[in-house]
């Protein structure tokens, strides 16, 4: 089976079941990472998509180390079980140094693979990953003070992800907008914003 592996999807919490009904050729799921036989295929609910992994058979956590250096430098873990084991190779490994973005900024460019333990001798990584962050995850600087809620922060991923913002000088509407999160971030970039709840 884990030789059929073609692609792997990392489901957001709580999105796993809906996940599942929009991909082909799962073969495994674990916890929120499912499996496929399938080349990668582009649902909407998921987190990241590891586009190419690979399995790799393990002697030792330095030979895993050894192997996924051998790859590429940059790895980040996603861990379901054999947490120790997983987090022991981790520690083998370049450290990676995901400080959360202050916005606006430009998308991380290094490149991030994901790895596993699927057992306690066979990983499985992919090198090329759908999303620049850990895990599909993106962080930023929190501002405690300024916006009525946290929902500004998924408008900081989405025009993130987009490389573009509002300017000076557009218009904008913000449809639902209470309690106004989103509406704070488009006057932050400068756009004038008309907000309906």
């Amino acid at each position: 089976m884990r030789q059929q592996i073609q692609s792997a999807y990392l489901a957001g919490k709580g999105w796993v079941d809906p996940l599942l009904k929009e991909l082909r050729g799962v073969i495994g799921v674990h916890d929120r990472l499912i499996l496929s036989d399938q080349p990668p295929q582009n649902p909407f609910c998921t987190q990241n998509i590891w586009l190419n992994p690979r399995t790799l058979h393990i002697e030792s956590i330095s030979d895993a180390a050894k192997q996924l250096k051998a790859i590429q430098r940059n790895w980040c873990l996603y861990s379901y079980h054999l947490h120790r084991r997983a987090k022991l190779i981790l520690e083998k490994l370049p450290p990676v140094k995901c400080k959360p973005l202050s916005f606006p900024s430009p998308l991380p460019t290094s490149p991030l693979g994901s790895f596993t333990l699927l057992d306690e001798n066979t990983l499985l990584a992919s090198a090329d990953c759908s999303s620049p962050f850990p895990n599909g995850e993106a962080r930023f600087v929190e501002d405690k003070e300024g916006p009525p809620n946290r929902a500004y922060l998924k408008l900081y991923e989405a025009l993130t992800l987009a490389g573009s913002k509002p300017q000076s000088g557009e218009f904008c509407i913000d449809v639902g907008g209470s309690p106004g999160g989103w509406a704070w971030v488009i006057h932050q970039c400068g756009a004038e914003v008309l907000s309906i709840d």
